[in-house]
């Protein structure tokens, strides 16, 4: 081999080991800066040194067992394999002679090949385990059969059951192999007359194969001891008809058994030992074959015995203390045990009086269902066709000392909307790097049009508000943003569209890479794109910016918590930041439920995560301090959790309480909610979520947020709500509103839940029954099924359920749009829905006024100055119409419909003839 083929085979080995490693390198210089190195080295080198150790222990064994036998393999390869080779011999052709030199090396081989080959798996999936085993939080509370803090079976039980199954499945491989390869060569002999293990002489087996059998079984059965020892805590999480976790047979027979079991396994263990002194070889056989009928016979069939003829023909008697224990720890589990329960009475009547205090409520009523609202921001705001609106956050802002309920969308960067001409790698990579700005309307803020009255619109963003200004509108962090991109290069990079030019800038942000020439080298071969050295643009001074989606973001750093699918956006102090809950979970929780479809029983949102939109810095704060699984994180992972005190007070003005976990704690909430033992068996009271129509389908209700008065405490605050209805049947269809719970999410009330219960007396009308009677009413079901014609379809907004000074108004938005291509939804009429009056207006004020009379406040718009406000009160209040009146004025605006939709179909009609003509003349 010249000097040209061995420097052209280092460059290539070179080059293939810096690839190798080109991913490690990108995720060392990424997490450094961010800075959050620890969270790149603390995992690595934790499944480093696990691997070793895993690796080491397995190897001891492994080479150990191999080296014993190596003499039995020389002689079964050498003389007996050998002698079935002589033929081959007798053909003149030399016959293979094994080593002990080379045999020595090939064990060594297999050794680590096999243990270093095992650890690898199981040393990537245990490193948490690990650490949190080290570092483990005490929950303070007990179980409710062994008495154990909770602790033990999050981070104790865990690793304990890794390192069982780490070993004692290869060390049981292991023997057995051993076993039949003694057996294979003779080594062990089995007298078929006498093959009765409890005899003497029935085995034979040689003395250094005895006792290096002796050695694996007392190890074998060591694990195994060890193992049932677990399993008497893995009894908590079986499941027997009606009960979680252990029931009546796990705790009088199984757990017995467990015990007999331990026993017998200590006792085969010390006879395995025992066997290394002495020749008896039946200390082997009788452990084993005893410990194997036990366990199949009184372990595995007999409870489920007792289980089918004791405790299913009496389960509730049987059962009840371990119903009680599912009761309990669900509750527990899901934070249900901290909801604070109170009644309400539901049927209080409201006047103009009561309502005064209620103004903020109405105020904040949300006329803009999000739904409609994307496509609307769409339209009238997307501005170019790559900028996009990926979802509306709905939050809380102070406007004029205010709380008011803001609708708010990021306006993206889009890149795959690019024209295709414009796909190019310098626009992909340099040019296209952010989105720009927001669009924001006031919940309860529309236009005489029907269109939300935008509190944020345009490029570059206004707003008449100061609170809702923007100082960097810029999103280079988003949800929309897959791609990385290169800044500072020596082009300027596109802002937005500004007449016959482009506004460009230049990205003033803390993070990115630097692409120095080792950096740059690495990054080229981990994204497998020479460009960065060909690319004119890039200099000295360029940045690449990686992992930009936030979701990606987030889980990359931070992997081991789990992550809420909606991000939302705030505005904080001019700038854009989006917040994005993440949850501590388990499923080792003794006796809870896991929830449906999903593996875990015990959940919290602990902490809050703080993404910049324009430079990416990310923040983790904890804000559920009592949570035991991320305390241990903050052990594992000292600084990178920071206290909430830490967060600006500007920002934790933002906090919301999450979507996703008052879903989770309503469904469970649903049956256990009760608490008695009879009850809950026999579900006498169980619950449903509410429902509501949408596409004319019934389908059940998502929390929503709203600003209202909580009863009782005189101030209206910021809350996500959710009604319940009792459970019904396909023969027995319930839908009254039994209770609602309340999330509370300002100040110092953060996290409290309020479950408010409904008298069992009266019935108060549930969401889908009031649906039902909008369908009913015959003038506004006229009217609906008039818009849904000619061309238009109707919207029904989301049902608002209102609680009010002890009542409810439920208020639902209508939206009508046009079948065709690219129209807007414009809300033309709000329902509202009091007792038994239903009615059906132009606005909520309207609405409020033909219910509760003209003295009613009304709904005050954001923006509206002192002279307009007093030229609205000081304006004649009309009085309620009469039925009569009301008839006829729906009456007179159907017969105007008509007459414009036979208009509209007679303009169709001779648009499509011009068409006909057009096309003939063409011909």
């Amino acid at each position: 081999m010249n000097r040209i083929t061995k420097t052209i085979i280092g460059i290539a080995l070179v080059l293939i080991l810096l690839t190798a490693s080109s991913g490690l390198y990108e995720d060392w210089l990424w997490f450094k800066d961010l800075g959050y190195e620890q969270l790149f080295w603390t995992p690595l080198l934790s499944k480093w040194l696990i691997e070793v150790v895993n690796g080491t222990i397995l190897f001891i064994f492994i080479a150990g067992t191999l080296f014993s036998i190596r003499h039995a393999i020389l002689t079964f390869v050498n003389d007996k394999l050998r002698n079935r080779l002589r033929l081959v011999h007798q053909m003149d052709r030399p016959v293979y002679k094994l080593s002990q030199r080379r045999i020595t090396i090939w064990l060594l081989l297999i050794s680590v090949v096999i243990s270093y080959g095992v650890s690898f798996v199981a040393g990537f999936t245990g490193w948490l385990e690990v650490l949190s085993f080290m570092k483990y939080t005490p929950f303070g509370q007990g179980d409710p059969v062994y008495g154990k803090d909770l602790g033990f079976y999050f981070f104790q039980l865990p690793f304990l059951q890794t390192v069982y199954n780490a070993f004692f499945g290869p060390l049981l491989i292991l023997t057995f192999f051993t076993a039949l390869f003694y057996t294979l060569t003779g080594v062990v002999r089995f007298h078929i007359s006498k093959l009765k293990f409890w005899r003497k002489n029935a085995i034979e087996i040689n003395p250094d194969a005895r006792r290096h059998l002796a050695l694996l079984l007392t190890a074998l059965l060591a694990f195994k001891t060890f193992g049932y020892y677990l399993d008497k805590y893995q009894l908590l999480y079986s499941k027997h008809g009606h009960v979680v976790g252990a029931g009546y047979a796990d705790l009088t027979v199984s757990l017995p058994v467990l015990n007999v079991l331990i026993v017998l396994s200590i006792a085969g263990c010390i006879a395995a030992f025992l066997t290394l002194f002495l020749k008896e070889v039946r200390l082997l056989t009788i452990p084993i074959v005893s410990i194997f009928l036990v366990g199949s016979v009184l372990y595995g069939i007999f409870p489920s015995l007792i289980q089918s003829f004791i405790v299913v023909p009496n389960e509730l008697n049987k059962e009840a203390p371990y119903i009680q224990n599912e009761i309990t720890m669900t509750r527990f589990g899901y934070g249900l045990n901290v909801i604070n329960e109170q009644d309400y009475q539901g049927n209080i009547p409201l006047d103009a009086k009561s309502l005064s205090a209620e103004q903020p409520t109405l105020n904040n009523i949300r006329l803009n269902d999000t739904r409609p609202l994307i496509q609307t921001f769409t339209q009238k705001q997307g501005i170019r066709l790559y900028y996009k609106f990926n979802d509306i956050d709905v939050d809380r802002y102070q406007i004029n000392g205010e709380s008011r309920q803001v609708m708010l969308s990021a306006r993206e960067l889009s890149t795959n909307d690019l024209d295709s001409k414009a796909k190019t790698f310098v626009n992909l990579r340099f040019k296209y790097t952010h989105g720009y700005g927001v669009a924001a309307s006031f919940a309860n803020a529309v236009t005489a049009e029907g269109l939300p009255n935008f509190a944020i619109k345009d490029v570059p963003p206004t707003t008449e508000f100061p609170e809702l200004n923007l100082k960097e509108p810029r999103i280079y962090y988003g949800e929309l943003t897959n791609d990385w991109v290169v800044v500072n290069t020596d082009i300027k990079e596109f802002d937005y569209p500004q007449g016959n030019a482009n506004a460009e800038s230049r990205y003033e942000g803390k993070t990115g890479i630097q692409l120095s020439p080792l950096n740059k080298l690495m990054l080229s071969l981990k994204h497998g794109t020479p460009r960065f050295y060909l690319a004119n643009e890039v200099n000295s001074q360029s940045r690449i910016l990686l992992h930009r989606n936030i979701m990606e973001r987030v889980k990359k750093l931070v992997p081991f918590l789990e992550y809420d699918e909606d991000p939302y956006l705030v505005i904080n102090q001019g700038h854009l930041q989006w917040i994005l809950d993440a949850y501590t979970s388990s499923d080792a929780l003794p006796y809870a439920s896991v929830y449906p479809e999903r593996n875990f029983n015990y959940i919290r949102n602990s902490v809050k995560v703080v993404i910049d939109a324009y430079d990416g810095t990310v923040d983790f704060y904890a804000v559920d301090l009592k949570d035991p699984i991320l305390q241990t994180y903050r052990k594992i992972f000292p600084g990178v959790f920071k206290d909430l005190s830490q967060m600006p007070p500007a920002l934790k003005t933002h906090l919301r309480y999450p979507e996703t976990l008052f879903t989770i704690q309503s469904n469970m909430l649903k049956n256990f909610h009760m608490t008695d033992t009879t009850v809950f068996y026999n579900k006498e009271d169980s619950w449903d979520i509410a429902q509501e129509l949408f596409n004319s389908k019934p389908q059940n209700m998502e929390p929503y947020y709203t600003v209202m008065q909580i009863p009782g405490t005189g101030q209206s605050e910021f809350v996500l709500i959710l009604p319940f209805t009792p459970a019904s049947s396909s023969t027995n269809t319930r839908n009254n509103m039994v209770a609602w719970m309340a999330a509370r999410m300002d100040t110092d009330h953060y996290g409290e839940l309020l479950l408010y219960k409904l008298p069992k007396n009266i019935e108060i009308d549930g969401p889908l029954q009031i649906e039902s009677r909008i369908d009913q009413d015959p003038e506004i079901s006229k009217q609906l099924s008039l818009w849904n014609q000619q061309g238009s379809s109707v919207i029904r907004g989301n049902l608002l359920v209102l609680p009010m000074q002890g009542n409810f108004l439920y208020v639902e938005p209508i939206y009508l749009q046009s079948n065709k291509g690219g129209s807007i939804p414009e809300m033309k009429r709000v329902i509202l829905v009091y007792q038994d009056k239903l009615v059906m207006a132009e606005t909520l004020g309207s609405a409020l006024n033909q219910i509760f009379g003209a003295d009613i406040p009304q709904p005050v718009t954001p923006g509206k100055t002192a002279a307009q406000q007093n030229a609205a009160a000081q304006t004649p209040k009309t009085t309620p119409a009469s039925p009569a009146a009301q008839s006829t004025t729906v009456e007179d605006i159907s017969k105007i419909l008509d007459q414009m939709s036979q208009l509209r179909s007679m303009m169709d009609q001779l648009e499509s003839q011009l068409k006909n003509l057009q096309s003939g003349t063409a011909h």
